[in-house]
């Protein structure tokens, strides 16, 4: 009621100065004498009549479509307001357009809060906004929708590029807030589960208008080699919708979709969604549930490679059991194929032995024959042989000469030489008395 009263007020009040200056104009026009107003003086009348008029003079909300939206080159913003009845000229100016969340349609339906002005050059009047949002759902909300949208045609939400996330990290990259819960928590779950791990933390904002940049930027800078991370977490606790939005803006998007180091997200708690955990590699629920990912056991591991040792050694021992049967087969085997080989070539050497054996004795058989035919032969043509038939062989013995030298004509002696005479039993000597008759 007081309000209303208030608003009373406030009407009689400009319907007094409305009043005021509809006689002002009518005074104008007797002094003049002339009976009509200026195009100036019109409109500066309309001007001076919004400005006090209790619904228009401050920021007033109109509910309408938005078309024939053109963009300036200094970021302003023009449109057309309109619903069946009538429509009205609108303007963004470009701080009010650069912060807008969401993007400009043809067709949508919005509320735009702004003040009427009047363009005097023109005689045109123009709402200018002072805030814009769309009917049916949050700001936040289109913005999201839109940005998600636009980066799914792109195919930044694909599955074909996610990283595997490293079974065995030995440096981790942790990008959220320095301060809170958070990161004590997220640090005694690393601390807890493998105290082997190392943690390099790069504290930015997790909420406000230039949270998106720092997380954006943060993620670039620990992508650097010199850093030796092996995984990235992009963590964060739980938050209104505004508090999480940071994470659904575009930079942050591309930031995590360009990373070559892969990235777990934990924002906020268990119902909530981001698109930077659209984007990522992997998406879990909490921050901490981020931690326990990135990390195996170190109890486990060494329990797992304790257990693969003895594995290990069980499997050697058993192919070192096999081998070793293997070799000992192969050895008998070998023994027995040598044993028939030994056997096989002392049968074929006695067979050959034999048959050699027998050349021999044939050889040396039909030599033997040949060898008495030949003697035979040597026998006959002999000239002991010849002297055991009764013959002799007569020698002329020289002196100074052991041996005699043989003769076969009588011609060759010479009375009172002397020869030898060899019968079949030995020699005598003789000497040469006469020629005879």
């Amino acid at each position: 009621m007081a309000e209303q009263k208030a608003r009373g007020k406030k009407s009689s009040g400009a319907d007094d100065l409305a009043s005021e200056f509809a006689a002002d104009a009518l005074a104008a026009l007797e002094a003049d004498g002339l009976g009509y107003l200026s195009v100036g003086e019109l409109t500066q009348y309309l001007s001076e009549k919004i400005q006090q008029d209790p619904l228009l003079s401050g920021p007033v909300m109109v509910r309408g479509e938005m078309t024939n939206i053109k963009r300036s080159s200094r970021g302003h913003v023009y449109f057309t307001l309109k619903d069946s009845q009538a429509a009205i000229s609108g303007i963004i100016w470009a701080s009010l357009s650069r912060s807008l969340v969401f993007e400009l349609e043809e067709g949508m339906d919005v509320f735009a809060t702004g003040v009427l002005e009047i363009y005097r050059p023109s005689g045109t009047y123009s709402l200018v906004l002072k805030k814009l949002e769309p009917v049916g759902m949050g700001t936040l909300q289109l913005a999201f929708l839109q940005l998600k949208e636009k980066l799914t045609a792109e195919g930044l939400f694909r599955e074909e590029y996610k990283q595997d996330i490293p079974d065995n990290p030995s440096k981790i990259g942790i990008i959220t807030s320095s301060t809170g819960a958070v990161i004590h928590d997220m640090l005694r779950v690393l601390r807890r589960k493998n105290p082997l791990v190392s943690v390099l933390l790069h504290p930015v904002a997790v909420q406000g208008e230039a949270a998106a940049l720092e997380i954006a930027r943060a993620i670039e800078e620990l992508n650097r080699p010199e850093y030796g991370l092996d995984v990235l977490i992009v963590a964060r606790g739980g938050g209104s919708l505004e508090d999480l939005f940071c994470f659904s803006q575009e930079p942050v998007v591309r930031a995590i979709f360009a990373s070559k180091l892969p990235i777990i997200t934990g924002i906020g708690h268990e119902p909530d969604f981001s698109l930077a955990d659209a984007a990522a590699d992997l998406s879990v629920s909490t921050p901490t549930a981020a931690a326990e990912y990135a990390v195996p056991d170190f109890l486990e591991q060494v329990a797992y490679y304790n257990a693969q040792e003895a594995a290990l050694i069980h499997g050697m021992e058993q192919v070192f059991y096999q081998r070793e049967r293997w070799l000992d087969e192969r050895a008998d085997r070998l023994i027995q194929i040598q044993g028939h080989t030994l056997e096989r070539a002392s049968a074929t050497l006695g067979y050959q032995q034999e048959k050699l054996l027998s050349g021999i004795e044939g050889v040396l058989h039909h030599r033997s024959q040949q060898l008495a035919l030949y003697a035979e032969a040597l026998d006959a043509y002999n000239p002991l042989a010849v002297l055991k038939r009764g013959y002799t062989r007569v020698g002329l013995v020289k002196s100074g000469s052991t041996k005699p030298q043989w003769v076969t004509h009588r011609s060759d002696v010479a009375v009172g030489d002397r020869l030898q005479v060899e019968f079949s039993d030995g020699p005598i000597q003789v000497e040469v008395l006469s020629h005879g008759a």
